[in-house]
């Protein structure tokens, strides 16, 4: 299978662009002829490949894998249980700032008091949190009972003096894992799962508006969560 893009494609480090990197529809090359989709729609197909791909190797282990369970993947379910696009700038959560002294109530010493040094912390959970409850509240969204595969991509602001037409990575801060921990916790408290703690696989990363295939136009995050399928 052979995928290309109207407007987008892959490009090596420091090569020069001539045309637009907005993203356009994806054309997959099949035995059968071209089949033009959005990128979330070639995700889908692809997560449903994978599984089942997976499914059919499952199926046909031998007799030494088969006595191995743990060289089996884990068996996620083709469709993400959730699904929600939140636009606004993802804020990095765990790097504190001391605010100054406060008396501990169990030991009733001094202890410092700290606040989260990212003002955009706050107004990014409340964001995404909104966005899950309404997913949850009309039905396009379930409850994610059991393990989780997050896969999240966060569309960062390009820097004004980042090169125009070339590609270039957010290799940069905040860095991921902070972006994940805010979230994670606006995902929580949207009541979508017990607590992040149900994470035990992710695909998550950082893109500029237009330079990857679930990139948005602007700022914000595709947030996409899977649980396990029936294996069998």
């Amino acid at each position: 299978m052979t995928l290309t893009n109207e407007t987008f494609n892959v490009y090596l480090a420091g090569e020069q662009i001539n045309e637009s990197l907005g993203l356009g529809y994806i054309y997959i090359t099949t035995p059968l002829g071209d089949v033009r989709m959005t990128a979330e729609e070639a995700d889908r197909l692809g997560s449903a490949l994978q599984y089942a791909a997976d499914t059919d190797r499952r199926m046909n282990l031998s007799d030494t894998e088969a006595a191995n369970p743990y060289l089996d993947p884990y068996p996620w379910s083709a469709e993400p249980a959730l699904t929600v696009t939140v636009y606004g700038l993802a804020g990095p959560q765990g790097s504190k700032t001391a605010v100054g002294y406060g008396r501990s109530r169990k030991t009733g010493r001094a202890i410092p008091l700290m606040r989260e040094s990212s003002a955009k912390v706050k107004p990014w959970r409340e964001k995404v949190t909104a966005a899950i409850e309404a997913a949850l509240l009309t039905g396009e969204a379930q409850y994610l009972a059991g393990p989780v595969r997050a896969d999240i991509t966060f569309t960062m602001p390009k820097p004004g003096s980042a090169p125009k037409r070339r590609r270039t990575y957010p290799a940069v801060t905040p860095d991921i894992d902070k972006l994940e921990r805010s979230t994670y916790d606006a995902i929580t408290k949207a009541n979508a799962w017990e607590d992040d703690g149900r994470v035990i696989e992710n695909h998550n990363r950082k893109v500029y508006p237009g330079e990857h295939p679930d990139a948005l136009d602007q700022p914000g995050a595709i947030i996409r969560l899977y649980t396990l399928g029936d294996p069998s």
